[in-house]
């Protein structure tokens, strides 16, 4: 069994909604949102240097910020962030469980407590 942790030294945000305005053929996600998640690749891939997992047996995730927003929103803004770099994908048959937490905290002490525990593959 491997394990590996890393602290995402970015705010927690809640996964965005596809939005669309009449006439526009296809939904876009907001620009705060891809934003984000190009921040969150960029140091995820400065910590995963390895091949993305095609299973992990548990991803435990603890977020510090600001009381605003649902977990299970959190935690997917983490999965996009995450898809295709550490994980092959986010569905269920690569990550089956995850442990989840919040704590609140400032603003200027948000963070993102990640730890992947994997068999070898």
């Amino acid at each position: 069994m491997q394990s590996c942790e890393f602290v995402l030294p970015l705010r927690p945000i809640s996964k965005a909604r596809p939005r669309s305005f009449q006439g526009q053929a296809r939904p876009y996600m907001p620009a705060a949102y891809k934003q984000w998640i190009k921040d969150a690749r960029m140091h995820l891939g400065e910590w995963w240097t390895n091949a993305p997992l095609e299973h992990i047996d548990e991803l435990v995730v603890h977020f510090y910020g600001p009381a605003r927003g649902d977990l299970d929103n959190r935690v997917g803004s983490l999965l996009d962030a995450m898809n295709g770099l550490v994980v092959v994908d986010d569905n269920v048959n690569v990550v089956p469980r995850m442990r989840l937490a919040f704590t609140k905290a400032k603003t200027a002490d948000a963070r993102i407590y990640i730890r992947l525990t994997w068999r070898d593959q």
